[in-house]
């Protein structure tokens, strides 16, 4: 091997493992905003009544939350979802 290709191979190698350690931080949880999970299945959330609006439907943002695996956090108006 030459002076380039081992360079570039350290220099792969040094991404891969920032890439490892990255994740190797993270419980693997995310939050999404009320508001941002109701939008992004096509809905207007209305905060005050914690209710997502659909053209065909109204339902609490709890129950859309919950009904993808999530925990909805009624104060912060979060859905948690990711392993326990």
């Amino acid at each position: 091997m030459n002076r380039r290709e081992s360079t570039a191979v350290v220099g792969l190698l040094m991404v891969g493992l920032l890439g490892l350690a990255g994740c190797a931080g993270t419980s693997g949880k995310f939050r999404l905003s009320a508001k941002t999970m109701c939008e992004a299945h096509g809905g207007t959330y209305n905060a005050t009544a914690q209710h997502c609006t659909y053209t065909a439907q109204s339902r609490p943002i709890r129950q859309s939350c919950q009904a993808q695996g999530g925990y909805y956090d009624d104060a912060a108006q979060f859905c948690e979802m990711g392993p326990p």
